[in-house]
């Protein structure tokens, strides 16, 4: 991930003048960020619910070219999925600055809630991304460490696969989950999970399973719970690889 900060746009001014202009840039935006209203994950227009549980919570967030979100309070930790290549800014209630964030397709990032946060989109580009609350407090990356004796967090972003066009399974261990990004040639299969865990599915790419005989057919983004007991295997049943992720939640 690549950490970017635009300070207000150079021009041919004495030093002087340019280190008053940045510091007024940036006053301005951090003054911005801190006056900006705060909203409810239901109230903010830009998430549309599309699943929702027990367990989890799943939203669609939506940003036109040049539009942003006001802050928006996570009460519960999340993952963010990135559906494509995006720039975005972003600060949390209180900063000072504002941080642009270069996203690839399908990068999954995992973040805990508290301070509310903003995007905003300062491309010609819409964004979009798939946000998933765990409604389980215990779902985090902070995890105990027995050799070192002590409490350690874990990574929070999914690397990207070493070879984009072969079957890979990665995962990112979040305590009472674990996130599992897979890809399957045509004729793979997935496995049972190896502890009894509710599965929330999240197609990357457009799917056809095979599963106990039948044909399963989901669209990209289109959530799909499996609760716990699953038996069979998911067969790839595309002529194409399929890509998605699964949060096994215990």
């Amino acid at each position: 991930m690549m950490n970017r900060i635009f300070p207000c746009e150079r021009s041919s001014l004495t030093r002087s003048t340019m280190l008053l202009l940045v510091a007024l840039c940036f006053g301005t935006l951090g003054s911005a960020a801190q006056n900006d209203s705060v909203s409810g994950i239901d109230d903010e227009p830009h998430y549309r619910q599309i699943f929702e549980n027990g367990k989890v919570r799943a939203f669609a967030v939506d940003l036109a070219p040049y539009q942003s979100t006001p802050l928006v309070r996570h009460e519960h930790n999340y993952l963010v999925i990135t559906l494509e290549d995006s720039e975005i800014a972003s600060w949390a209630e209180g900063q000072a600055g504002v941080i642009t964030y270069l996203y690839k397709k399908n990068d999954v990032r995992f973040y805990f809630g508290g301070p509310a946060r903003a995007l905003r989109n300062d491309t010609p580009n819409s964004y979009h991304n798939l946000t998933v609350e765990f409604l389980n407090p215990r779902i985090t990356t902070l995890g105990y460490e027995p050799k070192e004796k002590r409490w350690e967090y874990g990574n929070s972003a999914m690397l990207p696969p070493p070879d984009p066009e072969k079957a890979f399974t990665d995962t990112m261990d979040l305590g009472e989950a674990k996130v599992k990004d897979v890809q399957l040639l045509p004729d793979d299969a997935y496995p049972v999970p190896e502890k009894e865990a509710d599965e929330l599915l999240i197609p990357l790419t457009d799917l056809e399973f095979k599963k106990d005989g039948m044909r399963i057919r989901k669209s990209q983004n289109e959530p799909w719970w499996l609760p716990a007991g699953r038996k069979s295997k998911l067969i790839n049943d595309a002529s194409v690889a399929a890509r998605f992720l699964v949060l096994e939640l215990n």
